[in-house]
């Protein structure tokens, strides 16, 4: 059951087959629900096309291998492992010829105490143990698709990748370099889905009735300074589209604000029925 809910998104409008070494799960759907347990997966199956096949314990090697030992096996199981390291040797012949790598080991190798997290191990530069890259190398992109497109990649997100590709690599940029790539994964962008929350509904404003009386407001900051201010302070009328503006300096407060906004706003047309802003702590604590 765990399965199905959690690849529901696959499943729901296409027929699946269930497979089972429970005998009595076979007839689920004939026989009479006379256990918490029976109706707890019938709810959960409730809108599913699917067909329940019984296939015994001992012919389901697949998933009871790690729980099964053969007979005649004298308790050994078999395994497999796959060596992620093999381009190592390709690795140094490439850096071999990078003239930023070679500089970057000779002055290492020249001046080890002003590069104290470095140390150069059979021809690779290590960091914090871990391998070294120029930033400029054409190595990064297959060592990014090594780490997420490749089978023991499994296409997994940023964070796992960026995890795993950081116990052996790094260089400048590489979280970057790991969203970009991702991102541009064409696999993953056909075969994933979304996995926060739904958007919601967008909640339109009321219209406004009369003018100067809802406002929106923002700010435009880092601007070239002039006379000691770099802001300014944009109050839009909803109605008219009529606009003020006021200049701040960079360390204004919640009361500069007010008092702006007063002058340029509340002397001329009054206070205002509604304020819209972009909930700046300047706007909701105090102003």
């Amino acid at each position: 059951m765990a399965v199905v809910k959690k690849w529901h998104q696959y499943l729901l409008g296409h027929p699946f087959m269930i497979l089972t070494d429970h005998m009595s799960l076979k007839e689920l759907m004939t026989q009479v629900v006379q256990t918490p347990k029976q109706d707890m997966y019938l709810a959960r199956l409730m809108g599913y096309d699917y067909t329940i096949h019984y296939r015994s314990g001992a012919l389901n090697v697949v998933v009871d291998v790690l729980s099964r030992i053969p007979k005649g096996s004298s308790g050994m199981l078999l395994s497999f492992s796959v060596l992620c390291c093999t381009f190592l040797e390709e690795l140094k012949q490439h850096l071999a010829n990078d003239t930023e790598f070679v500089a970057m080991s000779q002055s290492i190798t020249n001046n080890p105490t002003t590069y104290p997290e470095y140390t150069v191990s059979q021809d690779l530069i290590l960091h914090k143990g871990c391998i070294w890259l120029p930033k400029s190398s054409s190595f990064t992109p297959i060592l990014l698709t090594k780490y997420h497109a490749s089978p023991t990649g499994g296409h997994m997100g940023v964070t796992k990748t960026l995890a795993r590709l950081s116990d052996n690599f790094t260089w400048t940029g590489i979280q970057k370099d790991v969203e970009r790539f991702i991102i541009a994964c064409v696999d993953c962008q056909h075969t994933k889905y979304e996995s926060h929350e739904a958007v919601r509904l967008l909640c339109p404003l009321p219209v406004p009735f009369h003018p100067w009386e809802d406002l929106s407001m923002d700010f435009i900051v880092d601007l070239p300074p002039y006379q000691g201010n770099n802001t300014i302070l944009v109050v839009v009328d909803r109605f008219s589209k009529g606009i003020h503006l006021g200049v701040l300096p960079s360390n204004h407060t919640f009361l500069t604000v007010a008092s702006l906004f007063m002058d340029i706003v509340g002397k001329p047309h009054g206070m205002p029925k509604s304020l819209v802003s972009d909930r700046d702590p300047l706007f909701i604590i105090r102003f």
